[in-house]
């Protein structure tokens, strides 16, 4: 979409009034502005003004130690993707954009997550790869029970007893999902209580992520407006299942075709298929910095949850960390251990560029896992296959190392990044728990 014309006739066909536009926070968040599309026109050209230091707060919105971005260090300009477009089906009168992040100048502003994730694309372009993707969310939903939550319902793993419980919801998040291509491939009723699982069709980068960022809002809205509560958070309560977030990945050449698996049912990867996937294993202590980014994750990817904990691949060994899952034109790479509560961009550069890594060093696999490791205990584990970071502090500290995502996503994100997670991590280890007083209280 080129012109202000197309623009014009894509809001007039849904008739849109007002625009939200939108950026994602270094925590993760949807963040943006709603506009009159009589700005419209001004906004194409210069931009929506934002303070910078709004990158540089937690999620409490208060400043990380250190924060870089202050009351003085001036603004950024949102510059929406005209391609971005969301019709909000459950909002009438309201559309969405997704934008980049410019400096006052006009120019990409290396501090926006969307950015430096277009850049590590163009990288990959430039080796005549195409990346596509496609991102499988867990979330869970809940009533209020007084001041209690409880499982929406307790109905079995695949069960439609468990599907028919959030028929109406979902028909309405289907609707949505409809109206902005958001092609769902399959929606299920998940191991936990309460808990489902939605994939949509594989796409390219950007456009997935704001698929998946939709899909967030969405299901957090809709379901909300039915009366109950639904969260993505990883690991609620420490009785049930986790949320996590799967990464299905695979390589295009210039030619359109698929060439990161093989036809081998024993080694089910090409050449360039097993670097990629060797790079992920090398960079998986940071990128669990990145793609497991609360202090709440760690009680999430632990031994014996479903959830990996050791750092491996299989063949369609759903306890590893890289899976391959499929046959033939279904095969392609899964990286399982992310959940919800990160900025995805930021979290697709740091696995682009661990597998670019491996394709330019041409990183050697070691043999695909067979066994169930999740039956690997952290207590007397005689194994030789490591572990991922048991907490945020441990893989915050493999990720203050790590050039190659230093370099990747810029020193501004990444020294901010760090600041924020070492805040939150502070604030967490300083407050007094539920769990403590329990303890604690009554004994001493």
């Amino acid at each position: 979409m080129s012109t202000f014309s197309d623009v014009e006739s894509q809001l007039k066909k849904h008739n849109i009034n007002q625009i939200q536009i939108c950026y994602v926070d270094y925590s993760g968040r949807l963040c943006g502005k709603l506009i009159p599309i009589s700005e419209m026109k001004s906004i194409i050209s210069k931009g929506v003004v934002f303070a910078k230091a709004n990158l540089s707060f937690g999620l409490d919105d208060h400043f990380a130690d250190d924060a870089i971005f202050l009351a003085n260090t001036g603004d950024f300009l949102a510059n929406p993707d005209l391609n971005s477009f969301t019709f909000l089906k459950h909002r009438p009168g309201i559309g969405r954009y997704f934008s980049n992040m410019i400096d006052e100048s006009g120019n990409n502003w290396n501090g926006c997550p969307r950015n430096q994730l277009q850049k590590i694309l163009k990288k990959y372009e430039d080796l005549d790869l195409k990346v596509k993707i496609s991102l499988e969310p867990e979330f869970s939903i809940f009533k209020k029970n007084e001041d209690n939550f409880e499982p929406l319902s307790f109905d079995g793993m695949f069960t439609m007893s468990g599907m028919d419980k959030i028929h109406s919801i979902w028909q309405k998040l289907y609707e949505s999902f409809q109206s902005n291509n958001i092609n769902i491939e399959q929606v299920g009723k998940e191991y936990g209580p309460g808990q489902y699982e939605a994939t949509w069709k594989y796409d390219e980068v950007i456009k997935s992520i704001e698929n998946y960022l939709n899909f967030k809002d969405f299901v957090k809205i809709i379901v909300g407006e039915h009366g109950y509560h639904a969260t993505f958070m990883p690991k609620p309560y420490d009785h049930l299942p986790g949320n996590g977030l799967h990464i299905h990945l695979s390589l295009w050449d210039k030619n359109n075709k698929e060439i990161s698996c093989s036809d081998n049912d024993e080694f089910p990867l090409s050449k360039i298929g097993s670097y990629f996937v060797a790079g992920l294993l090398k960079h998986s202590h940071s990128l669990t910095a990145i793609g497991c980014a609360s202090v709440n994750s760690y009680k999430r990817i632990l031994p014996g949850s479903w959830s990996p904990a050791h750092i491996c691949w299989g063949n369609e060994n759903r306890s590893a960390l890289v899976r391959i899952p499929g046959k033939e034109n279904r095969r392609h790479i899964e990286l399982r251990h992310g959940d919800n509560m990160n900025n995805p961009y930021i979290y697709l550069n740091t696995i682009l560029a661990s597998g670019l890594d491996g394709i330019q060093n041409k990183l050697t696999l070691e043999k695909p896992i067979t066994e169930d490791v999740g039956n690997l205990s952290d207590i007397n584990n005689k194994s030789s296959i490591k572990v991922l970071p048991r907490s945020l502090n441990d893989a915050l500290s493999f990720l203050k190392k790590n050039k190659v995502f230093r370099n990747h996503l810029g020193e501004v994100i990444f020294d901010e990044f760090i600041k924020i997670k070492e805040t939150e991590l502070r604030q967490f280890e300083t407050s007094v728990h539920l769990w403590e007083r329990q303890k604690y209280f009554d004994v001493f």
